[in-house]
């Protein structure tokens, strides 16, 4: 991913008392990002979530306010770091 990835919202969040949330920006991902995270054929929803929102420094509670509409570029930034990271160095 080049850096950063900019994701402005369709449906801003509202968090907190007077924060609304229009835009997420996601940087390169570390290898810490993946701290906690089970390596498996399927990765929960909720390591993806979770992952998404270290790459953008929101926490999982903002994340899952994300409007359906908004989840699915989100999902696809998070996706995509696992999946470079998951598959390098990897032989069939």
């Amino acid at each position: 991913m080049e850096e950063p990835v900019t994701v402005k919202l369709k449906h801003p969040i509202e968090f907190g008392k007077d924060t609304v949330i229009e835009e997420l920006t996601f940087r390169r991902g570390r290898l810490g990002d993946l701290k906690g995270v089970v390596v498996q054929e399927h990765i929960p929803v909720d390591d993806l979530i979770m992952v998404a929102g270290r790459l953008c420094g929101q926490p999982a509670a903002v994340m899952a306010k994300l409007d359906e509409d908004d989840a699915g570029e989100v999902l696809a930034l998070a996706l995509g770091f696992l999946g470079r990271c998951l598959t390098t160095g990897m032989t069939p």
